[in-house]
């Protein structure tokens, strides 16, 4: 898909697979110990707050596949990762296969971030123009140089910023997915 291969390039989708050593029904059972149902949207996800249970995760598990995200937390709210988790599991040869996909950044933001990112880029550029085309009486003073260097910030901190903590959160998430499917293989190991 024309989505993901431009998500891929810009390393904010990763796709990965894991073989355990577990049954299929055990697997959803110990992921459901620590996600609680009802997943939407990344717009609503401060309506987590108002959810009664203290999981670690929020999504919808299925008998083959799973959506997962991470619980949005008020108190460290710049630490949250709101990427996506989706994966398809399936058994065979007595192993668990998982194939997962992470997410760190909606398609649509991402489009609606690149295009604030280009106006930015015209409105510079217009700005450059009019300053190496100066009247004959013109002098550099700080009035004319404040309002780009604003925009520069502003623009940073609504596509830059969102961009470099969706990548972060990728490769966080991994590792979160990491050791959460060790656990479940080691619990699930031990048991029997």
């Amino acid at each position: 898909m024309v989505v993901n291969k431009i998500l891929k390039k810009y390393k904010l989708l990763r796709s990965f697979e894991v073989d355990l050593n577990v049954e299929k029904e055990a697997f959803i059972k110990e992921l459901k110990n620590f996600t609680e149902n009802g997943y939407y949207t990344p717009f609503l996800i401060m309506l987590d707050v108002f959810k009664s249970e203290n999981k670690m995760y929020i999504g919808n598990i299925k008998s083959n596949s799973f959506k997962i995200r991470e619980r949005f937390k008020i108190d460290n709210s710049w630490q949250n990762n709101f990427a996506t988790v989706k994966a398809e599991f399936y058994e065979e040869n007595d192993k668990l296969k998982i194939k997962t996909i992470i997410q760190g950044m909606e398609f649509f933001p991402f489009i609606l971030r690149a295009l604030i990112f280009v106006i930015y880029l015209v409105i510079m550029f217009l700005l450059v123009i009019e300053l190496l085309i100066p009247p004959i009486d013109f002098e550099i003073e700080i009035a004319f140089l404040l309002p780009p260097l604003m925009l520069t910030i502003f623009v940073g901190f609504l596509t830059y910023l969102p961009y470099r903590i969706a990548k972060n959160n990728i490769v966080n998430k991994k590792d979160d997915l990491d050791l959460i499917f060790q656990g479940i293989e080691k619990r699930l190991t031990t048991k029997n």
